[in-house]
């Protein structure tokens, strides 16, 4: 047996860091090409008297006029105005854009080093080719290299001057994107210094045991699964209704009573059914599973039992529910009619997120509850504030932007987040680099935790069970 987990253990190694090599791989390049994502229009304006928005940035994405919508402004409190950098566009791809310069009559304006920039490439604006461009109560005192001075001026009949340049349909030059080569030599970086430097034992005999005691695992979580309700009437119905009474609950007190709209286009029972069945699962398995050794005292109390499986017994019967309500929420999409897409497959891999987490959340509370009995309760506080901290119920958008990166630290945001992205707004997993670095980097630190506490204290349980 010692031989076939070590060879188990081998290969699950080899595939370990073949997958996080992968991932990584995506993850940088998403990260590298976020670089090339950005939609701008960079420059240098400066002038005196040119009113209190002094610079706005109008686009286009297609046939249409200008308008307000679909422009970016910079404000001035001060009569000087000086601006020099970037105005971020909210899109890529625009078809035309022109700058508007304030409303000052007879304003001295200098404008140098305009370039337009999105994915696909960028374009870099002489004076001289600026200078030849449509321009409205403006006119050219000066050209040279890629500096201008222009003068604004209010036309005849006009109540105010509205000055601007009209710079059409941007004719980019396509960047040479090595961000793919960029991302491996990266991703092979880190898979290396991972694979040198962090010791990731622990992580691997927890694979090996699900898969050589696969069988036993699934034994006791289906037996531990249909004895939790044994004598009730209904027996297992009930852990399928409680839940589901309690996503009515909340989705009456807050659509119904609290009367809040839809998300976007997307119905409010849907958002929060989303957001609401990853938690059911992170807690109901968190709880059950830190209450492992205590319940089973007497196989903890066996030699030659595996104490250690307990806790995946505890996951994996909650598992079983969790996989149902998952198929109950597609269902629930489908009909509301929203179509599938490959992004829905998604669900499996936060699942597996969050699974990992709760196993590093519970060895670490099953090895400590025997020691320390008021963990329960400590347990259960913290799952109180951590429904309503994590963005089940409201929108994270809610929060102040210097406050979200609060919000953000807890892990369950990656995943309640996440099963969002996937079966509402299609976002793949690996669009956020710095999210899903840092929830496995969470993840790992509580496994290793979880393990060193586990090993130091597992002689002392038969005298505290």
């Amino acid at each position: 047996m010692g031989t076939v987990k070590g060879k188990i253990k081998g290969l699950i190694r080899y595939v370990f860091y073949i997958v996080l090599a992968v991932v990584l791989f995506l993850l940088f390049t998403n990260f590298f090409q976020s670089f090339y994502r950005v939609c701008s229009v960079d420059l240098h304006v400066e002038g005196t008297g040119m009113g209190i928005r002094p610079l706005e940035v109008f686009y286009t994405l297609g046939d249409e006029e200008y308008n307000g919508t679909n422009m970016i402004g910079v404000d001035n409190d001060s009569n000087d105005f000086s601006y020099s950098g970037a105005v971020n566009l909210k899109v890529s791809g625009v078809t035309r854009f022109r700058l508007d310069f304030g409303y000052g009559d007879n304003v001295e304006i200098r404008l140098s080093d305009v370039r337009y920039r999105d994915y696909i490439g960028s374009e870099e604006y002489s004076a001289m080719e600026i200078a030849a461009m449509p321009m409205h109560d403006i006119e050219v005192i000066s050209a040279e290299g890629n500096s201008l001075v222009l003068r604004s001026y209010k036309s005849e009949g006009e109540e105010f001057a509205d000055p601007y340049i009209d710079f059409g349909a941007p004719q980019v030059t396509p960047y040479r994107n090595l961000s793919r080569v960029y991302a491996l030599v990266a991703a092979i970086l880190v898979t290396f210094v991972i694979y040198r430097f962090v010791r990731l034992k622990a992580v691997y005999d927890l694979f090996a045991d699900l898969i050589t005691s696969r069988r036993l695992i699934f034994s006791l979580a289906v037996n531990d699964f249909k004895t939790k309700y044994a004598g009730s009437y209904f027996g297992v119905v009930w852990s399928f209704v409680q839940p589901v009474c309690t996503i009515l609950v909340f989705w009456f007190v807050f659509q119904v009573g609290l009367r809040n709209s839809d998300v976007g286009n997307i119905p409010f029972i849907l958002w929060f059914s989303s957001g609401l069945i990853p938690w059911f699962f992170f807690s109901e398995a968190w709880d059950s599973a830190t209450n492992s050794f205590l319940e089973y005292s007497f196989l903890v109390k066996k030699v030659v039992f595996k104490v250690h499986i307990l806790p995946l017994v505890k996951i994996v019967s909650n598992l079983f529910v969790h996989i149902f309500f998952v198929c109950f929420l597609v269902v629930f999409f489908l009909i509301y009619g929203i179509k599938p897409d490959i992004y829905w497959t998604q669900v499996i891999y936060y699942s597996f997120s969050m699974i990992m987490l709760v196993i590093g959340l519970s060895y670490i509370t099953a090895t400590l509850v025997g020691f320390f009995r008021d963990l329960g309760q400590v347990m259960n506080i913290i799952l109180q504030f951590g429904m309503w901290l994590t963005p089940i119920m409201w929108q994270i958008d809610m929060i102040p932007g210097n406050l979200m990166w609060l919000f953000k630290l807890n892990p369950m945001y990656y995943v309640v987040q996440g099963y969002r992205d996937s079966l509402i707004y299609g976002v793949p997993f690996y669009n956020n680099i710095k999210q899903t670095l840092y929830f496995w980097m969470v993840v790992m630190v509580l496994m290793l935790i979880g393990s060193l506490l586990y090993r130091r204290l597992k002689p002392h349980f038969a005298d505290v069970l």
